[in-house]
């Protein structure tokens, strides 16, 4: 019997290369994201393409009840998720002040605690089959000694590399593994239409989404408990770990 994975923010981006990759390599699907259209037209290509079931949710991770949605979807539908994809997210920048208090909650339900409840929901059926990976899509930014921005991506991703790490350790002996992805820029919509922010970056430091996701599959199926994509961006991690705070801050100054 096919494994089945299921991936949040499945419409677009990474979380679509993810869909590919997995129906590519035989696993049926469970697709989550907000934009129904785009959810079928994914799943119809895919079941036709490769010969697995994809079946999709449509919600919005931004809702609190929305992980308890997806997970009864499953539950009554009877179907038995072997891998989670939390991948869902986007971009919030500004001022802390300036940012309401309800685009603050919505982005951090996104981008944190949603992937912290799916986890909490499907492991247990996890534990029992003795078998489970999650990928978790943090970011190098995780590792960043100090952030000047007000937005909440940082503080964020690094809270779901910790959770992904405490997964990871208390659960491996069981053969349940979780991967933090620590992808840098990466080609998709995310920055697509930031186009004066893209050419300030150099071309060397972007990569291609489809390797971002091949090295994530690899990385969880094997076990590993972190990979930073792309040796630009170990280097960085590198420098970003034994660079003083206070010598980033009166930079930043």
């Amino acid at each position: 019997m096919n494994k089945t994975v299921l991936i949040t923010g499945a419409s677009s981006g990474l979380g679509k290369d993810f869909a590919n990759l997995y129906a590519e390599k035989g696993y049926n699907l469970v697709l989550t994201a907000r934009r129904e259209g785009n959810l079928k037209s994914i799943a119809s290509d895919l079941i036709n393409k490769y010969n697995i079931s994809a079946l999709i949710i449509p919600a919005d991770l931004g809702e609190k009840e929305a992980p308890n949605k997806i997970f009864n979807f499953c539950e009554e539908s009877n179907i038995k998720i072997d891998i989670l994809v939390n991948n869902a997210g986007y971009g919030l920048t500004g001022e802390f002040d300036k940012i309401s208090w309800e685009e603050h909650d919505t982005f951090i339900n996104v981008l944190s605690t949603s992937a912290i409840a799916l986890t909490r929901l499907f492991l247990p059926n996890m534990i029992d089959r003795k078998y489970g990976r999650v990928v978790n899509v943090s970011s190098v930014a995780a590792f960043a000694p100090y952030t000047n921005s007000g937005g909440m991506y940082i503080a964020t991703k690094l809270m779901l590399l910790k959770f992904s790490e405490m997964i990871h350790n208390d659960y491996k002996s069981r053969n349940i593994y979780s991967c933090a992805v620590c992808p840098g820029f990466t080609h998709t919509e995310f920055h697509r239409d930031m186009k004066e922010f893209k050419s300030s970056i150099p071309s060397f430091m972007w990569m291609d989404s489809r390797k971002v996701v091949e090295q994530a599959y690899e990385a969880s199926m094997s076990g590993k408990e972190i990979i930073i994509n792309g040796w630009i961006y170990k280097i960085l991690v590198f420098f970003m770990k034994i660079i003083p705070k206070w010598l980033v801050k009166l930079r930043s100054n």
